[in-house]
C-alpha cells in the first residue's frame, strides 16, 4: 500500500509544475551567471605635456625599433657569413696537404680568421640583445604612460602645430 499523496490528483501536478517553475526561474534569468561588471572609471584626459611626452616616446621607440631591426639584420649576415665559412673550412680539410707545411699554415691562418669573425659575431649578438632589450623595455614603458589613454583633439593640434 502507498501512502497518501499531500496533494492528490490534478493539484498534484500543479504543484510539481510550480515546484519547478520556482527551481527554473532563477536560472532563466541569469541567477547563475556572475554579475555584469561595473564600468571602469574612466581614465583621466592626457595633459598637454603628457601628450608631448608620450609622442616623444612614440617617436624614440621608432627609431629605436628601426635601428634594432638593422642591427637584427647586420648579425643574420654575421652568422650567415661564419656558417658558409665554417662550411669552406670543413671543405678545405678534406683535401689539406698535411705534408705540406705551407698549406696546414695556410689553413691555420684561415681558421684564426674565422674565430675571429665567430668573436666579433658574438659581441654583435650581445649588443643587439642588449638593444631589443632596450626597445622592450621602451615599449612597455610607453605601453604603460600612452597607450589607451584618452587626450583632447584640440591639445594633440597643438602640440603637432609647435614641432
Amino acid at each position: 500500500m502507498t501512502a497518501p499523496s499531500r496533494f492528490p490528483g490534478p493539484r498534484r501536478a500543479v504543484s510539481l509544475a510550480c515546484l519547478l517553475a520556482v527551481l527554473i526561474a532563477p536560472a532563466a534569468h541569469g541567477a547563475d551567471k556572475k554579475p555584469a561588471p561595473t564600468p571602469a572609471a574612466k581614465t583621466p584626459l592626457l595633459t598637454q605635456e603628457q601628450l608631448r611626452d608620450c609622442l616623444a616616446q612614440k617617436e624614440k621607440l621608432a627609431k629605436e625599433t628601426d635601428a634594432a631591426v638593422k642591427s637584427k639584420a647586420a648579425v643574420a649576415a654575421q652568422k650567415e657569413g661564419i656558417e658558409s665559412g665554417a662550411k669552406a673550412l670543413e671543405s678545405e680539410a678534406t683535401t689539406l696537404d698535411r705534408t705540406s707545411d705551407e698549406a696546414i699554415a695556410a689553413y691555420n691562418a684561415k681558421v684564426i680568421e674565422h674565430k675571429a669573425k665567430v668573436d666579433a659575431y658574438r659581441a654583435g649578438a650581445e649588443a643587439y640583445n642588449v638593444e631589443a632589450e632596450r626597445v622592450i623595455g621602451s615599449r612597455d614603458a610607453y605601453d604603460k604612460a600612452c597607450v589607451n589613454r584618452r587626450f583632447d583633439e584640440r591639445d594633440l593640434s597643438d602640440v603637432q602645430k609647435k614641432k
